[in-house]
């Protein structure tokens, strides 16, 4: 039989190694899916447009309108970027919080869809002012492209990727 106060240290011993599991798995997947983030350097529309033009073979005119494009969603795509590092922040911090407070945990969940569902309407809307650009081959290619990287600019909390 275990006693009172045995049973009391045996439960906080679980509920760190709960915490710590968590925290490790978290940390685990916010890298697992941030690689940018790993490679690391802001957002730069120039290095964008220049990995367009390689992949899709892209003629000065096309990479010109890409850049204006680019150039135009500037300072939105800055600032979704910002919303989400700070809301992925904020839910990291949430899960660290002791004792846990589960509505701040759902709070800041809740803000981090918010700023993935903007960035995913924002990624969205961008694609959709490249894609009359390009021709039906370059069409086809860039949606290969994006279909490989889907979500992957709204993830990374440094560098978004609109296309790759």
């Amino acid at each position: 039989m275990v006693s009172k106060q045995n049973e009391s240290k045996l439960g906080r011993v679980q509920t760190m190694a709960i915490r710590a599991t968590v925290a490790a798995a978290l940390f685990a997947f916010q890298a697992a899916v941030s690689p940018v983030a790993a490679a690391g350097g802001p957002f730069s529309s120039g290095k964008m447009v220049s990995h367009m033009t390689r992949k899709l073979n892209l003629s000065d005119a096309q990479a010109q309108q890409v850049q204006q494009i680019f150039d135009s969603r500037q300072a939105q795509m800055t600032a979704q970027f910002q919303a989400l590092k700070s809301a992925r922040q904020a839910l990291h911090q949430a899960t660290l919080a002791n004792p846990v407070n589960e509505g701040a945990i759902r709070g800041a969940a809740q803000a981090l869809a918010q700023a993935e569902g903007d960035a995913a309407v924002l990624r969205a809307q961008v694609h959709a002012q490249i894609l009359p650009l390009l021709n039906a081959d370059q069409q086809q290619k860039f949606s290969a492209l994006e279909g490989g990287h889907r979500g992957h600019w709204s993830r990374d909390s440094r560098a978004p990727v609109v296309s790759q």
